[in-house]
């Protein structure tokens, strides 16, 4: 009998230990070890992070990234337009000495009423580097008239581009801004034959006092620059083949002479010009000349 109601006991006391054992391990699968997160968030730590999405960059440092690239560049190219107008010369047009440049510029192009024209050759060579001026009030935004003369020598090659360029006082890459005009260039060929006495051809000096075109007269008043010089008549008739040229003599950095056809309507009235006389006592030229600044 007694050792019946030990082996009751034992039974019992078995029993009880195998029901808390494992109501100790169900509390232990639910909760997890003390200090451990759940797997929800042991799998989000575990997972790489997604790479932030190019497009939720913010948008000014887009457009500093895409500065130089050629997206940004083909936009300045598409605006220029709207930033300067070139009306002389034409793209691809025969230029010469003195090469008068026009158009319009809004203000924001110039600073102190200038901006840096170049005439360069085919071969990169900078024939000229000049500026251009403003014709009126430049410190505006609307558009103002520019103009600017280039006195050069024909380069040995057929073409050139002509460059105006934005100034750009800071020296920042983004605030520069060009436009180039593709030119031509004649030939390097002497514009006017020297007076030949053997012909019968005689040279005076002159002042320029009118001009007739629907006749093709002159109307001068004589210098006489030679004791015995020959006297012409104040009303001097041009021969069909007559050139009329334009002479600018260059001092610095050295002595040479540009000449380049012009017509009679560029030479102010009251300048001193020279005539070239055939035999005839018709004008076969009128050379214009003037000092470079």
């Amino acid at each position: 009998m007694k050792e019946k109601i030990i082996n009751t006991l034992l039974l019992v006391f078995f029993v009880s230990f195998i029901f808390i054992l494992s109501s100790c391990l169900n509390i232990n699968s639910a909760d997890g070890p003390a200090g451990s997160k759940p797997d929800s968030a042991n799998e989000s730590e575990s997972m790489p992070q997604e790479e932030q999405d190019p497009t939720e960059i913010e948008a000014g440092s887009v457009e500093t990234e895409t500065a130089s690239g050629d997206e940004t560049g083909t936009a300045e190219e598409d605006s220029l337009p709207d930033l300067i107008r070139v009306t002389s010369p034409e793209p691809d047009e025969m230029v010469s000495s003195p090469l008068l440049v026009k158009g319009e510029a809004r203000g924001t192009w110039f600073f102190e009423a200038t901006f840096p024209v170049k005439l360069i050759d085919a071969d990169g060579n900078i024939i000229l580097s000049h500026y251009a001026g403003a014709e009126g009030e430049w410190m505006t935004k609307d558009f103002v008239p520019f103009s600017a003369e280039l006195i050069f020598e024909n380069p040995p090659v057929k073409t050139g581009i002509l460059v105006l360029e934005r100034n750009n006082p800071s020296d920042l890459p983004e605030n520069d801004a060009s436009i180039t005009i593709p030119v031509k260039f004649g030939k390097n060929e002497k514009t006017v034959e020297d007076c030949d006495p053997i012909k019968g051809e005689y040279f005076a000096g002159a002042i320029l006092l009118g001009i007739d075109n629907k006749n093709n007269i002159i109307t001068v008043k004589q210098l006489f620059n030679e004791p015995n010089e020959k006297t012409i008549s104040p009303d001097v008739a041009l021969s069909e083949d007559c050139k009329i040229v334009k002479s600018i003599l260059i001092r610095e950095p050295e002595e040479k002479e540009i000449v380049s056809e012009i017509t009679l309507d560029e030479i102010p009235v009251g300048s001193e010009i020279g005539i070239l006389f055939k035999p005839d006592n018709t004008a076969r030229a009128i050379i214009y000349q003037i000092m470079a600044d």
